[in-house]
């Protein structure tokens, strides 16, 4: 398995080190590249790190947490939980927001009461904040309740049942204890869900149809199992996370690398993916430019080498016509279609010979959201590594 580094030389076993033992910047610069190139081990040691140190940088934490925890899974679910539940009271309400997504996909019994009380706390701030018509906390403190409810859900199952009951008594929160009922599956609410299909709002009748198929999609996996079960992914990996790294997009050993491991799964899936906002499809253009230093993307002084194009569904990758030198495969910002995606890649002519350079990764998600990173790429022990060199642009 690649085992990334950074230009510095240290590899994730210095990084590992760095976490445990070192100072509070070295701990924060490890939390960040972790969450970049770490395996199932980085996320076993951001937990034990949170764990350990109550007092130690919680924002970069949260982030290498969230993003090692959507790939892999944890080797102890109750550490997981331990290091997520004291972000249910942080003071920034998007941390609270990030745990309870996480206890969503890492759902524990341990979290139940936190939660009951963090739905009574969004409700209390979303009623404080009523009349800022602008409030970023306001939003955060709605996004926190119905995540909060269906995490409740999740961690409480039959033990929350009441909670979710009595939410159905409040006009603004059916939609989602509709959905939660779903997420705890009982088959005594059945007939209540099949009224709720018919109730007069029609964001309840969605959610009761969403819980009546997942019930329906439990009784069929119990009463119908596979003949022969899947074998899981190796690593403890989240299986989204393992067919992408299936995907073929070259024999070319850096082609492969730059497309599937660092522009499809850190760039696409690392940040979009707990999110549910995986672009549906990308078009991946690779360019080959001279000297040291990428071209800025919007100009083509950079000989296309090809374009690959992505879809989520499947997942699906293979390469397509190449353009005409004068155009481009990015999508512009301003482009009809807000689901239009590319991330153009800028690599020097010389990587393959010397095995060190700048690649730029000039990204467009949607019709206005514009970012670009550059990497350091390098080549040690014939395999590829990466590391974050600055961010380049935005729109």
């Amino acid at each position: 398995m690649t085992n990334p580094s950074a230009p510095d030389g240290k590899t994730q076993a210095d990084l590992l080190k760095d976490l445990r033992t070192g100072s509070p910047r070295q701990q924060e610069d490890a939390l960040q590249r972790l969450a970049a190139v770490g395996d199932a081990e980085s996320l076993d040691a951001v937990v034990e790190y949170l764990r350990d140190q109550p007092d130690a940088p919680r924002g970069p934490a949260l982030d290498a947490l969230r993003v090692l925890a959507n790939k892999f899974m944890p080797v102890d679910r109750y550490g997981m939980a331990e290091a997520i539940i004291p972000y249910l009271s942080a003071d920034d309400w998007n941390q609270r927001f990030v745990a309870t997504r996480l206890l969503n996909t890492h759902p524990s019994e341990l979290a139940t009461g936190r939660l009951r009380e963090l739905v009574q706390e969004s409700l209390d701030k979303i009623v404080a904040e009523q009349y800022s018509r602008f409030s970023t906390i306001k939003l955060a403190a709605e996004r926190t309740l119905h995540e909060s409810m269906m995490a409740l859900a999740s961690c409480g199952k039959l033990t929350s049942l009441p909670d979710i009951l009595g939410y159905l008594d409040e006009p603004e929160l059916r939609p989602i204890a509709t959905r939660a009922l779903g997420l705890i599956g009982s088959e005594t609410e059945r007939p209540r869900l099949e009224d709720l299909t018919e109730d007069e709002d029609i964001r309840v009748r969605d959610s009761a149809q969403w819980s009546l198929g997942l019930m329906d999609e439990r009784i069929e996996m119990l009463t119908n199992p596979p003949a022969q079960p899947q074998e899981p992914p190796p690593d403890r990996m989240h299986p989204v996370y393992w067919a992408h790294r299936n995907l073929i997009a070259s024999d070319d050993a850096l082609l492969q690398f730059l497309i599937v491991r660092v522009a499809i799964e850190h760039l696409i899936l690392d940040p979009y993916f707990s999110d549910g906002r995986v672009p549906e499809a990308c078009a991946l253009t690779v360019r080959r430019y001279e000297g040291d230093t990428p071209p800025e993307f919007r100009f083509n002084r950079a000989e296309i080498i090809g374009v690959w194009h992505y879809a989520f569904q499947g997942p699906e990758l293979f390469e397509t016509e190449k353009p005409a030198a004068s155009q481009l495969a990015l999508p512009r910002p301003g482009q009809s279609g807000h689901r239009a995606a590319g991330i153009t890649i800028s690599i020097p002519k010389h990587l393959e010979d010397t095995g060190d350079g700048l690649v730029s990764f000039d990204c467009v998600f949607g019709p206005m959201f514009g970012r670009g990173w550059l990497y350091q790429i390098t080549r040690r022990d014939k395999e590829w590594t990466f590391a974050l060199v600055r961010r380049t642009w935005a729109s």
